[in-house]
């Protein structure tokens, strides 16, 4: 056989040897069944849940500021002395009830000279008894029970009331009305050295101590009232709609135990361009508990309770989107519902528009889309 023909036998077999391992491997192929396709069942996601039941809220406008005491004075003096051992010692922290004696100056000098201008005086006025006896006999009784009234220790007192107008010119050409008013200038002077408390407060700040020559016009120190107090705070724009002269308030210390209670007592007539707040001032009582907690110079936190929002719903403030919308279960399926914004605060926002009833949900979710199926889990009740 030439070796032509051999190649070309060679040739022949391969291909026919190629053809018949593909048919066989399409046979094998055509004989193996194809495995089934099962699709996953679509898991309902658990979630909790608020059922809402609307009623009257009360808005709470979040606060805070320094306390300050409503009653404090600046201490000076309006007459020279040296400041007394006696008494209560004028120290910072001391307190002092209302009409006890804060600072005393040594007045004994213009004492005496009081006593001696009162002295002049008693004389002056029974020198005049022998005249009133013979001009107007019908008033030396009441002369005479006036100069029994005189004590040179004690203030004067009052002129009598002339009945006529030549009693009256007879009194001022003694003399008796200039004398009577110079000492009673002498007796308000006299007052001076002694300064009382005006109210319930405490010494903050003490510019002397006892022995300390005093002079006319210098400041001796700070006093501080107790009992009541105000609360100076910035409430931003957007809660200057609801909050009103006379909204109760309250506020808490670090351990959210209640400090102080009281009102809103001015509200600022601006709006500060670089914060967008208003200053208002709350006027504050120590709460009945707070042993004592109330200080001037501490800060607080707290709330301002305004009017209430008839028929609403208090929720999370993240649980209301861009739209103005929350989530709500409809036969296990989340949908959407719109809502009106009453008001809002850093977390929550009380809204309206829902009906009692609703199923919503208490807790965002992540991936939340209309129709998407849920399992209601724990409800929470408001």
């Amino acid at each position: 056989m030439s070796p032509l023909l051999q190649k070309v036998l060679r040739l022949l077999a391969g291909i026919l040897i190629l053809f018949l391992g593909f048919s066989v491997m399409q046979s094998l192929i055509g004989m193996k069944q194809s495995p089934s396709v099962t699709l996953p069942e679509t898991m309902a996601r658990p979630v909790r849940t608020t059922v809402v039941l609307n009623t009257d809220v009360t808005p709470r406008v979040p606060v805070e500021g320094r306390v300050q005491a409503w009653n404090r004075i600046d201490l000076f003096a309006e007459v020279n002395g040296v400041l007394s051992f006696m008494g209560e010692e004028f120290r910072e922290g001391k307190s002092f009830k209302a009409g006890e004696i804060i600072l005393n100056l040594d007045d004994s000098e213009s004492r005496s000279n009081l006593k001696s201008a009162r002295s002049v005086y008693l004389q002056l006025v029974t020198g005049m008894l022998a005249s009133i006896q013979v001009d107007f006999p019908e008033r030396i009784e009441i002369w005479e029970q006036y100069v029994e009234s005189i004590d040179v220790t004690k203030a004067l007192p009052s002129l009598p009331a002339p009945e006529s107008k030549r009693e009256e010119y007879f009194i001022v050409n003694q003399g008796l009305q200039a004398s009577f008013y110079s000492i009673k200038a002498s007796e308000e002077r006299v007052s001076k050295f002694t300064i009382s408390a005006p109210f319930d407060g405490f010494v903050a700040q003490a510019l002397v101590k006892p022995g300390s020559l005093v002079r006319a016009g210098q400041p001796l120190g700070l006093f501080v009232g107790t009992g009541m107090y105000e609360i100076q705070t910035a409430v931003h724009s957007r809660y200057l709609a609801t909050v009103k002269i006379g909204d109760k308030v309250r506020f808490d210390d670090e351990n959210d135990i209640v400090v102080a209670e009281g009102e809103v007592d001015r509200i600022a007539g601006n709006v500060n361009a670089s914060t967008q707040s208003a200053t208002v001032f709350c006027k504050v009582r120590p709460f009945a508990n707070s042993q004592g907690q109330m200080r001037d110079g501490r800060y607080l936190s707290g709330f301002i309770e305004s009017s209430e929002i008839k028929n609403a719903f208090e929720v999370q403030r993240n649980l209301i989107d861009a739209d103005g919308k929350v989530f709500v279960i409809n036969s296990n399926e989340l949908d959407k519902m719109s809502v009106v914004e009453e008001f809002q605060s850093i977390e929550t926002a009380i809204v309206s528009g829902i009906p009692n009833g609703t199923l919503i949900l208490s807790d965002p979710i992540s991936g939340a889309y209309l129709g998407m199926p849920v399992s209601v889990g724990e409800s929470i009740d408001e």
